[in-house]
């Protein structure tokens, strides 16, 4: 077995020493140059007849590094967990001049690393006596209706008949065509049989307000590239159907040709058992209660997710710690390519030293709560992140899934990500749990403003990986 020792610098800092004896990494050698031997295709040698002489100068030494930086790795992890050493980062060499590795020569070998390691420390500012403001949000009777109403959309099964005037939610369909100089319709000019337009997409105020009071069968005159908010490429090919480069007029006639309003379902009981199959809903009073109940529900979870977030910079603030700031630079510098100094006065090491402040938060708050996440919890998480993707449209289990959770989830860099946001959720979730509130009632506009203003406070910047990884040596 390796002899491993450290000694520490200062609080943040050591040096391990191992030292490594030929029975440590020498047998191991052998028996892979052995492998070698058997497999190894050597013009003028039977398989499995190469000289071992010949193997050993072809590839010894590089099997002999590899074996000792694997015993090196090996033993350096056990030696961390086994006296509670939590390192930063990943151990860096100290270069030894007269440190020369031979397939020729072996030896014993003594190797020393510097560490950067995680401070001691004891969580601050987790109490019911420190407040943070927790916003309730009030249900307005427009939240309300207009809910209502794009649930009876939604389960709408088909349009009105006989519609002949316009109203802000309806679709047209409608005809245009191309005008020439004097105002009439252009002679062999574009002619667009039939293209539909939503009311709420046409960027033109004053076609919407003409539309707004038209009937069927009517006709305008308009500057065709402002009938929506588009490009003119966008217009041409997607409203006229014509090429990007054809010369017209930008003056056409427009005229409805159908007006489409959604029938929406009625109020009835169908209705709300459609809805909500598992409630006993029998009047519009009830049905409109539990729709008042589920809009606040939703706001609950976003004042939830906000008050997350403050907790969260609470206690990164509360909880600055000290870390080896200068191990980690050299570190950083070590293994990425293109990092210069003066990537350590901007932003994204700022980011880097809040992520690794919060990392170690997270397993102390992980420990303290007992709070675990588990492969399946990221599949699960996946999979309904896929089925919101397409709106619960697809099956949530079978080929299709199987292949989408498969590719997304084939990153270890991603599964990574999607861990660590589930324990962060998680984690958030608890300690919110022991922190004051202090209650604030406010509207949904007004919580749309706080949003956007704390958004806006926070200036996000790129934010490194976790740096509490394994030693490779």
């Amino acid at each position: 077995m390796p002899t491993i020792t450290h000694e520490n610098v200062d609080e943040l800092n050591a040096i391990v020493t191992i030292e490594l004896s030929q029975d440590d990494y020498l047998p191991k050698v052998n028996s892979k140059l052995k492998e070698y031997r058997q497999k190894a295709q050597i013009k003028g040698f039977r398989p499995g007849k190469v000289p071992m002489g010949m193997i050993k100068r072809k590839f010894g030494t590089t099997v002999l590094v590899e074996e000792v930086n694997e015993a090196i790795g090996e033993n350096l992890n056990q030696y961390f967990k086994d006296n509670n050493l939590r390192v930063l980062g990943q151990p860096l060499a100290i270069e030894d001049k007269n440190l020369k590795l031979s397939i020729h020569k072996p030896s014993d070998y003594t190797f020393k690393f510097e560490l950067g390691l995680a401070p001691e420390f004891e969580i601050k500012g987790l109490s019911t006596d420190n407040q943070l403001p927790f916003y309730d949000l009030s249900v307005s009777e427009e939240e309300l209706e207009a809910e209502i109403d794009n649930v009876r959309k939604k389960y709408s099964k088909g349009f009105q008949e006989g519609i002949n005037d316009v109203q802000e939610d309806d679709m047209l369909a409608i005809s245009l065509e191309e005008l020439n100089e004097n105002g009439d319709i252009k002679e062999g000019g574009v002619v667009k049989e039939e293209t539909f337009l939503a009311l709420r997409d046409i960027a033109n105020e004053e076609l919407k307000d003409n539309l707004l009071s038209a009937t069927l069968s009517d006709s305008f005159d308009i500057d065709v590239f402002t009938i929506e908010d588009k490009d003119e490429t966008y217009i041409r090919k997607h409203v006229l159907g014509i090429e990007e480069d054809q010369e017209i007029n930008k003056m056409f006639r427009l005229t409805i040709k159908e007006i489409k309003r959604v029938d929406k379902a009625e109020l009835n009981e169908e209705f709300f058992k459609q809805l909500f199959p598992n409630e006993e809903i029998d009047s519009e009073e009830a049905f409109r209660e539990k729709v008042k109940s589920e809009i606040y529900k939703g706001y609950k979870q976003s004042s939830l997710n906000h008050f997350s977030n403050l907790v969260f910079d609470f206690l990164l603030e509360e909880n600055k710690l000290d870390l080896p700031v200068e191990f980690l630079k050299k570190w950083l510098k070590e293994t990425n390519e293109g990092i210069t100094d003066e990537f350590f006065e901007g932003k994204e090491f700022e980011a880097f030293i809040k992520n690794t402040n919060w990392s170690l938060l997270r397993d102390k708050l992980a420990e303290k709560y007992k709070v675990e996440v588990n492969y399946q919890d990221v599949e699960d998480a996946t999979r309904g992140e896929i089925l919101r993707y397409f709106n619960y449209q697809i099956p949530p289990y079978g080929e299709m899934m199987d292949n989408m959770l498969q590719k997304i989830l084939s990153d270890r860099k991603e599964v990574n990500r999607r861990f660590e946001a589930i324990m962060d959720e998680r984690i958030l979730e608890k300690t919110s749990e022991d922190m004051g509130k202090e209650m604030k009632d406010v509207s949904r506009e007004e919580f749309e403003e706080i949003l956007k203003d704390y958004q806006a406070s926070k200036n996000p910047a790129p934010v490194e990986e976790n740096t509490e990884t394994e030693v490779e040596a």
